[in-house]
Parts: C-alpha cells; structure tokens; sequence
C-alpha cells in the first residue's frame, strides 16, 4: 500500500467518514467536512508555505488530534510516535483526496 491515502470508513454514530492515513499505523478518521476544511488548508499551504504556520484539528470522530508544523520542505505532522513529515507533493495529494472523496 503506498501512504500517504484517503479511503471512505464507515462510523457508528457519524456514518460516514474519511481515513486519512500516513502510514500503515498512523491515520486520522474525518468527518466529510473536516475532510474538506483540511484540503482546503493544505492547497493554500502547497500554493503558498508561508500562509501558516502551524495546522491544528480536532477531529470529532477520533481520539488523535492533527497538529502540524508548516516548514519550507513541506508539513510536518506531529504524533505519539514522533514527527511524521509530509512533503509538498503529499500535501498536494492529500488535498485533492480529501476534496474529492
């Protein structure tokens, strides 16, 4: 399986949902419209690095926040296993994923 990928889930109580995964143990469960707030944010990023300088989101259907540093060489994302960086081209990626699926 190549990382990072957006697949649709399904939540008991949400319905549903997108699995933003980074890696095969490192994934972040959205509603539709946090899928879409967070492509929004990383085409603005892609299109220019230095809009922001940090991305944050509670996701209300998970327990992980997603918390990440925006740096010239891309976003580098913040988790319990340490840093997981994500270049522009998979900034980009994520983006149309999240806007499409």
């Amino acid at each position: 399986m190549t990382y990072p990928l957006v697949k649709r889930v399904s939540h008991r109580m949400l319905g549903e949902m997108l699995r933003m995964m980074l890696s095969e143990r490192l994934y972040f469960d959205l509603t539709l419209e946090e899928g879409r707030t967070l492509s929004r944010n990383f085409t603005a990023l892609a299109y220019d690095w230095r809009r922001a300088d940090f991305i944050y989101l509670s996701p209300v259907g998970g327990d992980t926040e997603f918390s990440a540093a925006v740096r010239q060489d891309g976003v580098h994302v913040e988790t319990a296993y340490g840093v997981h960086h994500l270049n522009w081209d998979d900034v980009t990626e994520l983006a149309e994923r999240l806007a499409v699926e």
